[in-house]
């Protein structure tokens, strides 16, 4: 895959905000820019399967948020508020021209924050199954992802080595529809300890890289290995929202938005699994009546899940966007209902879909 990204004109460089060192991948230069901003844990590479065909259209810029992949790391200044000062400050040192910035998970919310941070070069923003309000303290107390967390947590931090392992051997899969909580089968996680090893006495440096697995198990895999466990803290406390609300920087949100909403159902005892509620979308809807909706029945990740229907939606989005520049001042454009989305103005609510929470971690 590094071959094919290569032959894209995709390549790693790295940017200093100030505050941070950030690691990214940018190219081919030409396209309208578009910054991707990866979920928890996860590194740029998470975008894998989609920058190819992104790079057909756009100039995609890739990144690294603090505390993940190659970017550095800032114990004690994980605040949503700083994280989309980066955005905004890579937008104004390297990229320099309007771009759309799309965003998976607290990718999103980051996305959110840079269109507050930085109006005058973020074009519009396609938030990515993000937890707008649910990652709200105390709210998030609320969610299954609270519990993914805490033995982030728990199993990444201290002296020696991670015990990703043990993160593994925790790992709670609720099911809808189901009170019944799955585990890992501790053959398996044994497997993992072995191959863990193995891979860290041929490779002492470095993160961990497992090539042989799913992509998305892969990159889930080698960003744990890779990742500040501080950031997982920062959310289970107000640390992360000491300096951002997301109904204040919701209105103040003036580019257009498209908001694309993965599976979701709540479960029994575990919570939330999944992003957003529908009263949550209402609220968004709420703060950016200009809003636009599109639900992609998926897991959490669709860009690795759904790679082929979230390309779709940004590409048509950005299309949209070039034909509203183009249009004559005074004409309005005419919202329609596309496969698999919603005009605007329509009821997002919808009954969710059966689904396993695994999906929303390590989806296909």
């Amino acid at each position: 895959m590094k071959r094919a990204l290569a032959r894209a004109g995709i390549a790693e460089r790295r940017f200093d905000t100030g505050e941070v060192e950030l690691n990214f991948a940018d190219g081919p230069a030409g396209g309208t820019p578009l910054v991707l901003i990866p979920g928890q844990t996860m590194p740029w590479e998470s975008y894998t399967k989609v920058l190819p065909a992104l790079a057909g259209r756009f100039h995609v810029f890739a990144v690294d948020v603090r505390g993940h992949g190659k970017s550095g790391w800032t114990p004690g200044a994980y605040t949503l508020g700083a994280m989309g000062r980066d955005i905004a400050a890579l937008l104004r040192g390297v990229v320099k021209q309007p771009a759309i910035v799309t965003g998976n998970s607290s990718g999103g919310v980051i996305a959110v924050a840079a269109a507050a941070e930085c109006p005058e070069l973020v074009r519009a923003i396609v938030p990515e199954d993000p937890p707008l309000f649910s990652c709200e303290y105390p709210r998030i107390r609320e969610c299954y992802v609270w519990h993914i967390l805490q033995s982030t947590v728990t199993h990444l931090s201290g002296p020696g080595p991670r015990d990703i392992p043990g993160f593994f051997a925790d790992f709670e899969v609720p099911a809808d529809g189901s009170q019944k909580i799955m585990r890992f089968p501790r053959p398996a996680v044994q497997v993992v300890r072995a191959v863990l090893r193995m891979n860290r006495f041929i490779s002492r440096d470095g993160p961990v890289d497992l090539p042989f697995l799913p992509l998305a198990v892969r990159l889930f895999i080698r960003g744990l290995s890779e990742y500040d466990p501080e950031f997982s803290r920062a959310f289970l406390t107000e640390a992360a929202h000491s300096d951002f609300s997301h109904e204040t920087v919701l209105r103040a949100v003036r580019c257009p938005i498209l908001l694309l909403r993965a599976d979701w159902f709540v479960h029994p005892s575990l919570g939330l699994v999944g992003a957003m509620t529908d009263e949550d979308v209402a609220r968004v809807r709420d703060c950016v009546p200009h809003l636009e909706y599109r639900r992609i029945h998926g897991a959490h990740v669709l860009h690795i899940d759904r790679p082929a229907q979230f390309v779709e939606a940004v590409t048509a989005f950005a299309d949209r966007l070039d034909q509203r520049r183009r249009r004559p001042r005074g004409r309005s454009l005419q919202w329609r209902k596309s496969a698999g989305g919603l005009a605007r103005g329509q009821d997002p609510t919808e009954k969710s879909q059966p689904v396993v929470a695994a999906r929303f971690l390590s989806p296909r």
